[in-house]
């Protein structure tokens, strides 16, 4: 099952869109930056959400020290069905790697994917990957 997975993966391309403001890179840093405020929303087309457990690693950048700001993990549409949340902390000057893992078994079969920021605090998100929980 996780050859198929990887297969799956190596072969298929994931398109990603969003309203997030351009990537840019900060201090030079990072290579991309996503930054995230309030309503903005990174989209993944066509994510196959029923091979097994499945998580997302999101890898943050937070420099306000009151964060009430949070990303939300959404299907379909930007403001469609809730399947997790993370809590963006102060992260200072560096990233931060967040984990939401679990067995999503109210989002099986093929959705569009949106993370949206929520929160009157502007984060950045450095990295986002797919992990598989087995």
């Amino acid at each position: 099952m996780k050859l198929l997975f990887f297969l799956f993966f190596a072969f298929v391309q994931l398109a990603a869109y969003g309203q997030a403001a351009a990537p840019a890179a900060k201090k030079g840093k990072y290579e991309t930056e996503f930054k995230m405020k309030e309503g903005s929303y990174l989209g993944f087309a066509q994510v196959n959400l029923s091979l097994g457990e499945i998580g997302f690693k999101v890898e943050v950048l937070c420099d306000q020290k009151k964060s009430n700001a949070r990303l939300e993990f959404r299907i379909d549409k930007p403001k469609g069905k809730v399947i997790g949340t993370l809590e963006i902390p102060y992260t200072g000057d560096s990233t931060y790697a967040l984990k939401l893992t679990g067995n999503l078994r109210h989002a099986e079969g093929v959705h569009d994917l949106y993370l949206v920021a929520r929160g009157n605090i502007t984060f950045s998100i450095t990295s986002f990957s797919f992990i598989h929980n087995y």
